[in-house]
């Protein structure tokens, strides 16, 4: 199985003016204490099989949900409004786009982006990125 624990160390590691955390949900990811934040969730994952025998080979696609959340302020009718979001979100996608984490057999590709919540005083996007890795069944070995 494919672990966030090297992504993580990766965004942590570049200047992004943000620590990024990993979230088991979308709500978690909401529920943060300062903005701006940058979240790590596991998401859907796709499988399709390669028949061998005595053993199956697993190819899954496994996507990761990357959450920025921004505060909400300024004004864009004055044009004091500034775009933190972009600001936020350009590093953080070329940090992880082309780059192939341990353990992936592809490098990350970026699936898209929406906006994901909006409160009286927060903004959050998500973003999802995916690569592919293989799983095999292997046997547990016993000892008698």
């Amino acid at each position: 199985m494919l672990t966030l624990e090297p992504w993580l160390e990766r965004l942590n590691g570049a200047a992004l003016g943000v620590q990024a955390s990993l979230a088991a949900d979308i709500k978690a990811a909401q529920q943060v204490r300062a903005n701006p934040s940058l979240t790590l969730i596991s998401g859907r994952e796709r499988v399709t099989h390669q028949e061998r025998h005595p053993h199956t080979r697993h190819k899954v696609t496994t996507e990761v949900m990357v959450v920025t959340g921004v505060a909400r302020f300024g004004s864009a009718r004055f044009g004091t409004a500034k775009d933190q979001l972009a600001a936020l979100r350009q590093p953080v996608l070329s940090q992880l786009i082309y780059w192939q984490p341990p353990g992936a057999e592809l490098p990350i590709r970026w699936n898209g982006g929406q906006l994901l919540a909006m409160t009286d005083s927060a903004l959050f996007w998500v973003d999802v990125v995916s690569t592919d890795y293989w799983w095999t069944d292997q046997p547990q070995e016993t000892t008698p």
